[in-house]
Formats: structure tokens, C-alpha cells, sequence
């Protein structure tokens, strides 16, 4: 991993993300581009320079608040100042900055969750092709004990095998928990798939729990083990919607209290995958004119 992007807002959660950021950052080590939201028009020079003071000044602050002064200075900040809202601009700044990582605070608010990067959680992973890690209020060390949740039916294993750089020690622990549908004719599949799963994440333990309880089981499951980063690997978009709606389980939920990680479902079409589309529209388009002249 060599970038991280931290939004920034100036708010508590932003600020939050950012320390986080800090950690991750000194460890791997990375560089963390900050994003300043903007607005609709092109600022004069003077508050261009007033905005860039601000972001240096609350880097610089937390650098020194968090860290030792030798892991502070391996830190190396880039700043952005955006034009207009940051969510029109999110894919853009990663795919522009080769962003790794997005690292956005959390902000929960009655019967929905939006972060500080301005969009709500359970857009973020359909619209970047990187990973994002949503870190919750209060202090969180890099975690010793991750645990992996999803269904990896239709997941690209490949994805998890980065995942053991964001913890604090090479001998952190993992746990895979795939999600079991009541149907007993998917166990087979299901089980081929954790074990592919598997092979990008060696070290890990796998673990099957009941797809009804997909929302209580994870959570409780997290708890019960004091899991310190849950990584949701699902492309399924209502099971977001259910982890990060505040009123959907019991007030306070674990997953909730620590930093979860969305790994994203959506990829940017590479030129190949763009060749063969065009091909593809092509041949359909001759087809359906041929169909036409036989008519």
C-alpha cells in the first residue's frame, strides 16, 4: 500500500479517520493525501493559501498529539484542495492519486449512516474501485484480531490479500465467516467458495454461520472474540444498508463501535474489459441488422 486518502472536513469524525490514518500510515509506511472539500467555484488565491494553512496546521497537530516524533516524520502529506463537493469527486481523486485506501470517519444520525467523505456508507463501496475503512468515534488501535464477513459466492478472493498489512503485528489473527443460507443444497458451493476465499488469506480461520442471522451473528460474533476491524467482503448491498442503519438492531451495536473495512464491489473497466465490450456491442448490433435484412 503506498496512498491513503483522508476527506477532510474539519469535523470530529474527519479528524478521527485522519489519526487512524496516521497510524496506518507510519506503520506500512504510506503517504496520506488529504482532500479538503470545496466549493462550487474556483476560490481566489488568498483562501486557496488560507485553506492549505489549515490543512498543514491540522496535520502537523495530530501528527505530534499521536505519534512518536520519529514515526510522525515518516509520514508523508500530500494536500488537495477540491473544486466543489467531494463525493462528485471521489473516483476521480482515487483513480488520480492511485489511491489504495480510502479512510473516511463515521457519522451516525437517526435511521442512516453517512461518513465524512459526504456520502452515505452503503454507496461508497458501488462507486470506488478502492477499498474504504470507516472508522467510528473514539480512540481504536490497528487490530490484532480481524474477522472477514461476507458471502465469497461471488467475491474476488484476490481481494483479501492485502488485508494483513492494516493490522499492528504480522501475527494478528483472522477469522473468514461466510454467510450459510438456510437452503442446504448451496453448502457445497459455499464451501468451495471459503476455501478459495482462503487461499489469498492462508493464515486465517474459517468459520460458517447461518445467512438469518447475517446482522445479530456478525455483530455478537465480533464481540464475543473482541474484534478490533470487521471487513464486510459482500457485494450485497442490502446487507450494508443493514449493518449501518442505527436503528435496525439494539441501540449501541459492536460493529458499530469499531472500524469496519468495505472492500469495494465495483472496479474501473480496464481497457481490455472495455475492447471486449465494444466487440461484443459490435457483434450484437451486426446480428440484429442481419435479423433485419432477412425480415
Amino acid at each position: 500500500m503506498k496512498t491513503i486518502l483522508v476527506p477532510i472536513d474539519f469535523t470530529e469524525p474527519s479528524e478521527n479517520a485522519l489519526v487512524y490514518a496516521n497510524s496506518l500510515a507510519a506503520r506500512l509506511p504510506a503517504r496520506i493525501v488529504l482532500v479538503d472539500n470545496g466549493s462550487a467555484d474556483e476560490p481566489p488565491p488568498e483562501l486557496r493559501a488560507a485553506r492549505l494553512r489549515r490543512l498543514e496546521a491540522l496535520a502537523e497537530r495530530l501528527r505530534y498529539q499521536q505519534l512518536a516524533r520519529q514515526s510522525g516524520r515518516r509520514i508523508n502529506y500530500w494536500y488537495h484542495l477540491a473544486t466543489g463537493p467531494i463525493p462528485d469527486a471521489l473516483e476521480a481523486l482515487v483513480t488520480g492519486y492511485k489511491a489504495d485506501l480510502l479512510v473516511t470517519g463515521l457519522n451516525l444520525t437517526k435511521g442512516t449512516a453517512s461518513t465524512a467523505a459526504g456520502d452515505a456508507v452503503t454507496l461508497l463501496p458501488d462507486q470506488l474501485s478502492c477499498p474504504v475503512l470507516i472508522v467510528p468515534p473514539g480512540h481504536h488501535e490497528l487490530p490484532t484480531y480481524v474477522v472477514v464477513a461476507g458471502n465469497f459466492a461471488h467475491f474476488q478472493g484476490q481481494r483479501l490479500a492485502w488485508l494483513p498489512c492494516l493490522a499492528r503485528t504480522t501475527s494478528a489473527h483472522f477469522d473468514l465467516v461466510q454467510f450459510q443460507p438456510d437452503d442446504s443444497m448451496c453448502l457445497g458451493s459455499l464451501k468451495k467458495a471459503l476455501l478459495n476465499a482462503h487461499a489469498h488469506l492462508p493464515s486465517a480461520a474459517v468459520h460458517m454461520l447461518p445467512q438469518e442471522d447475517a446482522l445479530e451473528g456478525i455483530s455478537g460474533y465480533c464481540s464475543q472474540h473482541s474484534a478490533e476491524l470487521l471487513v464486510i467482503a459482500s457485494s450485497a448491498g442490502e446487507l450494508l444498508h443493514q449493518f449501518f442503519n442505527p436503528n435496525a438492531t439494539r441501540a449501541n451495536p459492536y460493529h458499530l463501535c469499531i472500524p469496519v473495512l468495505l472492500l469495494p464491489t465495483w472496479t474501473r473497466p480496464t481497457e481490455a474489459n472495455w475492447a471486449e465490450c465494444s466487440l461484443k456491442l459490435a457483434v450484437e448490433n451486426r446480428m440484429a441488422d442481419v435479423s433485419m435484412e432477412t425480415l
